[in-house]
C-alpha cells in the first residue's frame, strides 16, 4: 500500500499553530525593545538638556567679571578689554588690578520669540543695552529652523552668592518631556565660579 505524501488537516492547524505562536513571541519582543528603545532616547534627551545649560552657563561664568540675579533671570558683566587669545586685559587703580566694565548678557526661559516677559521652555541668552533693554540672540539661542538650542527646559533657577573669595553662581535645570503618555525628566544643580570676579572684586 502507497503512503500518501504532504501534511493532514491535523498537522497543518498544527504547523500554522507554532507558527503563529512564533510570531508573536518574535513581534512581541521587537515592540518591547522598540519601547524600551524610545524610552532611553527619552530619558538620554532630558539629560543631554541639562548638561548644555550646565555648558552654557560655565562658559559664561569663564568669560565675566560679575554676575547676578534679577526677576529670576541671571546677567553677566564682561569685561571690557581681551587679549588675542581671549583673556581679559585688567588695569591698576591705586594699586588694585580692575577690569573694564565690558558687555552685559543675560540667560533666562521664553518661547521661540525671546520675548524676557514671555514663558517658554527655551533658554535664551540676551544682549543688555544701558538703559536695561534685553535683545534676544537668535543665532545663539536657536537653530536656523527656529527650535532652540537648550529645550525643552522647564525650570532654570539662577542663584548668586558673593563671598570673600569671589562670585558663586548656582544653577538649578529641569528638562522634562512626555512620550507616549509617560514623562521623563532630569533635574540637576550646579555651582560654577566666576572666573574674572576675585581681582575684580
Amino acid at each position: 500500500m502507497r503512503r500518501q505524501a504532504g501534511l493532514t488537516l491535523v498537522e497543518g492547524l498544527i504547523v500554522l499553530a507554532v507558527g503563529g505562536t512564533l510570531v508573536a513571541l518574535l513581534l512581541m519582543v521587537y515592540v518591547q525593545g522598540t519601547g524600551r528603545y524610545s524610552h532611553l532616547q527619552a530619558q538620554s534627551l532630558t539629560e543631554r538638556v541639562v548638561e548644555n545649560t550646565f555648558r552654557e552657563i560655565e562658559d559664561a561664568c569663564w568669560r565675566a567679571m560679575y554676575a547676578e540675579v534679577k526677576n529670576g533671570k541671571l546677567f553677566f558683566t564682561y569685561p571690557r578689554d581681551f587679549d588675542s587669545y581671549g583673556n581679559p586685559i585688567p588695569y591698576n587703580e591705586k594699586g588694585r588690578v580692575r577690569y573694564r566694565t565690558g558687555e552685559r548678557f543675560v540667560y533666562y526661559l521664553s518661547d521661540a520669540t525671546g520675548n524676557p516677559n514671555r514663558s517658554g521652555t527655551i533658554l535664551w541668552r540676551g544682549t543688555v543695552a544701558r538703559n536695561g533693554t534685553i535683545t534676544p540672540d537668535r543665532e545663539r539661542s536657536l537653530y536656523s529652523n527656529g527650535q532652540g538650542r537648550v529645550a525643552p527646559l522647564v525650570e532654570f533657577t539662577p542663584s548668586v552668592r558673593v563671598h570673600s573669595s569671589g562670585i558663586t553662581v548656582t544653577v538649578i535645570a529641569r528638562s522634562q518631556i512626555q512620550v507616549r503618555g509617560d514623562t521623563y525628566e532630569t533635574r540637576r544643580q550646579r555651582s560654577f565660579m566666576v572666573r574674572n570676579a576675585n581681582t575684580w572684586r
